[in-house]
């Protein structure tokens, strides 16, 4: 005969914990949404949690059927499990008999899970570009204030675009790349490399006065930027969505006022330069705006391993 009881319940509680989160981290996955939340690299990862839950939870679930039956002790513990009392050795596989307790302890754990179920999976844009402040110059080492070694390339490459891009040992695979993009009758920042890209440009911004240039991306204005200038940017995600960084460029164009913020645009136009915050940083003088659909997933990922694609 079947019985149910407190312990009973409580197991089978906590195996639709696992199931649950096991099913959302399945979901995600399958959808795309997971790259909301992680980068592509990690995704493996979350899909081995996924498995580990689901045998995790089917264990559970036998578990809690077999105790309907009779008396399931899984434990390695050694002590004596054929008594109802305590004799003084504080050890009890009994569930909490609080109420409130019961509820905060499977609320930590029930709400994750509500929440990641029924709120819409959103993109972080302007609003946290905000509070991060947005990077408009990247992090490479400034060409201009290094000593210059000469980069190494193929020995068939132009001599004289090898001289535009000295640099030291630092900055040579960015300087690799800046070549590469210095030959393109048109730069496009495509998702692809977009982090990498900026920061070659940036690091070179001299050699890429006058380039022509095509980039998508949201609406951006931050405090001191003229009424004829903002900024179009992208979210940029190193290993999830905790550590999410603003990357961008300035643009500038008379009607730059009439784009609102957050809005999505693909801007083509010619590169320049200015100063902002003591940085001397590319800008794009604007020569055609038109409307842009923000992709569903509008993050883009850092590639540790571009130099070895070059």
């Amino acid at each position: 005969m079947f019985k149910v009881n407190a312990a009973i319940i409580h197991n089978y509680l906590r195996a639709v914990i696992l199931l649950g989160f096991a099913l959302l981290i399945v979901y995600l996955v399958a959808s795309g949404e997971i790259l909301l939340y992680v980068t592509p690299k990690l995704i493996i990862y979350l899909e081995a949690a996924a498995a580990g839950l689901f045998i995790v939870a089917a264990f559970q679930f036998y578990i809690s059927f077999l105790s309907m039956k009779r008396t399931v002790i899984v434990c390695d513990c050694s002590h004596d499990h054929n008594h109802g009392h305590d004799h003084g050795h504080g050890h009890s596989h009994e569930p909490p008999r609080s109420i409130g307790r019961n509820i905060v302890i499977y609320g930590l754990f029930l709400l994750p899970l509500v929440f990641g179920t029924v709120l819409p999976n959103t993109a972080l844009a302007g609003s946290l570009a905000q509070q991060k402040g947005m990077n408009l110059g990247g992090t490479a080492v400034n060409a201009s204030s290094a000593p210059a070694d000469l980069v190494e390339l193929d020995s068939n490459e132009d001599p004289a675009l090898k001289e535009k891009f000295k640099t030291t040992v630092y900055n040579r695979d960015y300087a690799k790349l800046g070549m590469l993009l210095y030959k393109q009758n048109v730069i496009e920042m495509k998702d692809e490399w977009y982090i990498e890209k900026l920061q070659a440009m940036n690091t070179f911004v001299d050699n890429f006065q006058g380039k022509s240039i095509k980039i998508t991306g949201f609406v951006y204005r931050e405090d001191g930027l003229p009424n004829n200038q903002f900024i179009i940017g992208r979210m940029a995600m190193t290993h999830c969505i905790a550590d999410i960084s603003p990357y961008g460029i300035i643009t500038e164009a008379a009607n730059a006022g009439q784009y609102a913020n957050d809005s999505w645009v693909t801007i083509t136009g010619t590169i320049d330069q200015t100063v902002y915050h003591e940085q001397k940083v590319m800008k794009i003088i604007i020569d055609r705006v038109e409307p842009a659909k923000a992709p569903s997933v509008p993050y883009i990922y850092p590639d540790w391993d571009f130099a070895s694609k070059l």
